[in-house]
């Protein structure tokens, strides 16, 4: 039986390259970031509440890179914090708050992408 010796990247390789690429360019991951955490949020206001509950849910794990310059790392914390408010609501209050939450958590994301578009 003939062994066949592999030389090319395994996938676990090439996200490593791609994460520490990440870290040296903060601004470009806070970039992605944002952009992600507006479309999700777009697409969050289309589906049940219980899926736009995971879906925002989400958004509010994804901290800053360490290395984010401390103005974008408050915006986005910010967000944060506005995506963790409308993720509990919208398990547990009532629509008229949660309209006030969603507005907040877009403006939070915009504000963010705002800034990080402008860095």
């Amino acid at each position: 039986m003939t062994k066949v010796k592999i030389l090319e990247q395994t996938r676990g390789e090439l996200d490593d390259n791609r994460r520490f690429s990440a870290i040296r360019e903060p601004g470009h991951d806070s970039l992605i970031k944002a952009r992600y955490a507006s479309t999700v949020l777009r697409v969050a206001q289309t589906v049940d509440q219980q899926t736009a509950a995971r879906l925002v849910s989400g958004l509010s794990r994804d901290f800053p890179c360490p290395t984010e310059r401390r103005e974008i790392a408050e915006l986005h914390f910010r967000a944060i914090n506005s995506f963790s408010e409308l993720a509990t609501a919208l398990c547990n209050e009532t629509a008229s708050k949660r309209e006030h939450l969603w507005r907040s958590a877009t403006d939070g994301a915009a504000a963010w992408l705002n800034a990080v578009n402008l860095s």
